[in-house]
């Protein structure tokens, strides 16, 4: 599948990452890794790339401290750590470090200047990307009402940032890609507590419908319809995640037994009004008797779409310790759609 922000043929299906996601970043038999201490600064020159293509994770970092001292960006005496935060792509939980094949690993860095990351993407074959830290989560904060929103969004110095995560259900994984540089991090770590909380609400309420009221790129209303909720709506105001949740339909559609999925604009449409507060059809998907719909829009605009029925609410909010907004929200929720809430 082509990205939908790079146009690069390196979207990679659901069912297909999963069918390879034991093998992807495990060694062959040649392959070699030794461990760096990421509190120090490297002391051993990296290791050579396996000749199956893969490099070990520690190796390709000592790589990249080699490319910021070139560069003068670091003195040498910062520890291996000051290169960034690394995030492979796919995301999935991994019992050893990784070894990487070409184009996997995604770095946030707050050291790069964009000569020296070009440098590094060209050098490197293993490197994705590599994002100028914002300092900031990614994103908006939450919303409710007339105040205007405060978006930030990382910068993408070169490659691409757009990654999946693999997170797992009862009933099988599901594949969330974002476009990391405008969306929060969301690792999964085995069986994630949100998915775990979830589950929980499906199993007590048996909705009719449930809705990803800040769906983020999708994860837990694709999850729901996974676990077998045969309508399902997600909602955000943020361009990036409501274009995501969309996409991810498409990437998800085999699994999640959806026959046509559609998606209503291109993501350059939605980049010119990162964050919306009336309620926009962004995506839909069809399958036997299963329905799913994305909106972008303010919560507060999205009652009007919701049908009648035992409604499940996921709300899961950017700040959840801002608890008159939160409880201000879910009482109109509760007066104008009804139903059961959870916060995950």
């Amino acid at each position: 599948m082509l990205c939908p922000v790079c146009g690069i043929d390196h979207i990679i299906p659901a069912s297909d990452l999963i069918s390879r996601r034991k093998t992807l970043f495990s060694p062959c038999s040649d392959c070699c890794s030794e461990v760096f201490d990421k509190r120090s600064p490297p002391v051993k020159e990296p290791g050579e790339v396996c000749s199956c293509g893969k490099a070990f994770i520690d190796d390709v970092f000592v790589r990249l401290y080699h490319c910021l001292i070139d560069a003068g960006l670091l003195s040498g005496n910062e520890p291996l750590s000051a290169v960034g935060t690394p995030l492979i792509d796919p995301g999935l939980y991994l019992r050893a470090p990784p070894h990487l094949p070409l184009r996997s690993l995604l770095i946030i860095s707050s050291v790069f200047d964009a000569d020296t990351a070009q440098r590094a993407y060209r050098t490197i074959p293993h490197i994705s990307g590599i994002l100028s830290d914002c300092q900031k989560p990614p994103g908006i904060g939450d919303t409710w009402g007339d105040s205007e929103p405060v978006w930030s969004e990382h910068t993408l110095l070169c490659g691409c940032d757009v990654r999946a995560d693999l997170f797992s259900t009862s009933r099988g994984p599901v594949a969330i890609y974002k476009k990391q540089g405008s969306a929060h991090i969301e690792f999964p770590h085995g069986l994630d507590p949100k998915i775990r909380s979830l589950e929980s609400a499906i199993r007590t309420v048996h909705p009719d419908l449930m809705v990803d009221a800040c769906s983020g790129s999708g994860t837990l209303g694709i999850s729901s319809m996974r676990l077998g909720v045969d309508h399902v709506i997600l909602n955000d105001p943020w361009y990036a995640a409501a274009f995501f949740s969309g996409f991810n339909l498409m990437v998800n559609h085999d699994i999640l037994g959806l026959n046509e999925c559609t998606i209503c604009y291109d993501f350059s449409d939605f980049s010119c009004k990162p964050v919306r507060k009336t309620s926009l059809l962004v995506a839909e998907g069809f399958g036997d008797n299963k329905h799913i719909e994305v909106f972008q829009g303010m919560m507060e605009s999205l009652p009007p779409r919701v049908s009648s029925g035992r409604i499940l609410t996921a709300y899961d909010p950017f700040d959840k310790g801002v608890s008159d907004q939160n409880q201000s929200l879910l009482s109109f929720w509760h007066k104008e759609v009804g139903g059961e809430v959870f916060i995950p």
